[in-house]
């Protein structure tokens, strides 16, 4: 007889065998005796957590003859067709293969015969949201209004790609992943049976690698089946399915603590002479992360984690140096690893750089201790330590304090009012006498973002300070424009809305802290505000022509009449030898 793999020979057979799925069970048994059965059903769920074998164990429920209505007997004839896979009664499709309208046509037609053994016709569809929106649509009328004796079970890893049509005609049963003791527990039920000796840690092997999938754990177990036989060993195990033993980790832990970059790289080496992949050995330590700092918090027992006593022990004790902080940091560069990796052309160099830059990082100190012997010497504990680490807090702050004294320096020195800006930036922002003439722009723009039509009447203006030693403090806001600026919109707009001075003169007064004699006059420009603003009016040219004296010369020579012309800029495909600012010359 041809060998039946692990995941197939104990399979679950009954409701009873369902592991994990207690939940479940228990619903679908009360509806089947309370005779409160939907006709529609959506079980979802990671894989190999008994979605598909928990809709086979509903189909032969539902159709056995026996006379247990919640157990099927597995011997009438109903039974042994499901199980064989030629009932004419139940019908499995593949949504992956079968994903077009002209597949869910076949399924609508057959619906409409009655079963020729069992009470039901029950249609599983497996991966069912591979179904196209057309497949999908197609179904709605039937499963919404489907004959009696039929009954649909989909099935679904990904239940966020179902439609939300199709979601609101089922019933949604979600399946958990297991945990590594449920799974351990129907491993050690099979090793019984088998007569194969195992260890609870060689089971923990298979149940933490299952990552919560019963089939994957009896997969990896048939697999070190193959290799140990009936007497299996963790190194074993181990070896077979690629898994790095725990000693590496805490070799790796110890030179990570010790600053010893050679022990890193070397246990890198072990791990390759082992053939350990290097995905399996981030995953593997970042358990064991997760097991070192738990186990020092006390935050689980060892049963909890899945450890022996004298290894939870080990957990405990070992890495003193290192502190909790320590193991975050290690643990985030190892997540940040984790995500580059895969991209890495040379992902031995990386993974041995990044372990080797844990071991170089200095371990983190307890600096509210320090700083609180530096306030009060009489908490300072007067150890080595403390002393050498209270040095250090004293040169760090002094570090600081010159740099931020260095920076401010050279912010001042760049831009003479960046202080100025940066500070009306923050609510309580206040300025000297001597600064609220230069700041008026700064202030204007804050101003521009609370209020546009407030800030575009106070275009064109410029604050002019009076004496800086009388108070209130005289400020007068000067609209400066052509024939006086009296004519101007801003200048209008402002003395046709007194609560615009009002609000002028309020924030002067915040900014300043000193009451304020506000006026507003106008004046023309002055005649260096003249030149400014008819040098702005120049073109590129006139403005050569002023400070290139060649260029008038030419002209005057040649008697030339210069045309300037510009191109818009190109996209850089569309780029052409020739420049996009052209010159021609007429005579």
């Amino acid at each position: 007889m041809a060998y039946v793999a692990m995941a197939r020979k104990w399979r679950p057979q009954s409701f009873s065998d369902m592991v994990g799925q207690e939940h479940i069970a228990k619903t679908l048994q009360n509806a089947i005796e309370g005779g409160r059965l939907h006709h529609a059903f959506l079980f979802t769920g990671t894989r190999g957590v008994g979605k598909t074998t928990s809709a086979r164990i509903l189909a032969r429920t539902l159709n056995c003859s026996g006379g247990d209505p919640l157990h099927p007997c597995g011997e009438c004839e109903s039974c042994k067709s499901i199980l064989s896979g030629s009932s004419m009664d139940v019908f499995e499709i593949d949504a992956a293969s079968n994903t077009g309208v002209d597949n869910i046509r076949e399924v609508i037609e057959k619906v409409q015969y009655p079963p020729t053994v069992g009470k039901y016709k029950i249609f599983i569809i497996d991966e069912v949201h591979m179904l196209s929106t057309a497949a999908f649509n197609a179904l709605l009328k039937t499963l919404e209004e489907p004959p009696e004796h039929v009954i649909f079970i989909f099935a679904t890893t990904e239940v966020n790609k179902v439609l939300p049509t199709i979601l609101s005609r089922v019933q949604r049963f979600d399946f958990k992943r297991l945990s590594v003791e449920q799974i351990r527990s129907r491993l050690r039920y099979i090793c019984e049976q088998e007569g194969i000796n195992a260890s609870d840690e060689t089971l923990d092997i298979f149940a933490e690698k299952a990552d919560g999938s019963m089939r994957d754990g009896l997969t990896f177990f048939d697999q070190a089946y193959a290799f140990t036989g009936s007497d299996m060993d963790p190194d074993s195990v181990r070896n077979v399915l690629g898994i790095p033993p725990v000693e590496l980790f805490f070799s790796l832990i110890n030179s990570i603590e010790g600053h010893d970059l050679k022990g890193c790289f070397k246990m890198v080496d072990e791990a390759c002479k082992r053939g350990i992949e290097f995905m399996p050995l981030l995953d593997g330590f970042g358990k064991f992360l997760r097991n070192l700092l738990y186990a020092r918090l006390e935050a689980f027992t060892a049963d909890a984690l899945n450890l022996t006593d004298k290894l939870f022990t080990k957990y405990k004790s070992a890495v003193p140096g290192l502190k909790n902080g320590d193991i975050l940091r290690i643990s985030k560069m190892l997540i940040d690893l984790q995500g580059t990796l895969r991209y890495s052309t040379n992902p031995r160099l990386l993974v041995e750089t990044t372990f080797a830059r844990m071991a170089w990082l200095d371990h983190l100190a307890d600096l509210r201790r320090a700083l609180a012997a530096i306030n009060d010497p009489s908490k300072a504990t007067g150890s080595a330590s403390d002393e050498a680490l209270k040095k250090k807090v004293t040169e760090v702050s002094a570090m600081l304090d010159s740099a931020e004294e260095a920076r401010a320096a050279r912010q001042q020195q760049e831009d003479p009012f960046a202080t100025l800006q940066s500070n009306f930036s923050s609510s309580n922002a206040t300025y000297s006498r001597y600064e609220i003439a230069a700041a008026w722009g700064s202030i204007r723009a804050r101003i521009a973002d609370d209020d546009f039509i407030f800030s575009a009447a106070l275009n064109d203006t410029v604050l002019e300070t009076g004496n800086i030693q009388d108070t209130p403090f005289p400020i007068a806001l000067t609209y400066v424009g052509e024939g006086g600026g009296t004519d101007t919109w801003s200048y209008k707009q402002m003395m046709e809305h007194p609560e615009y001075l009002d609000r002028v003169k309020q924030i002067l007064e915040d900014a300043l802290q000193t009451p304020v004699d506000f006026t507003v006059r106008t004046r023309g420009y002055t005649e260096e505000e003249q030149q400014q603003k008819y040098r702005a009016t120049l073109s590129p040219l006139e403005l050569d022509l002023q400070h290139e004296p060649a260029f008038a010369k030419f002209k005057q020579v040649f008697d030339s009449e210069l045309i300037y012309s510009f191109k818009p800029r190109k996209k850089p495909d569309q780029i052409e030898e020739t420049e996009s600012n052209d010159m021609e010359i007429s005579e």
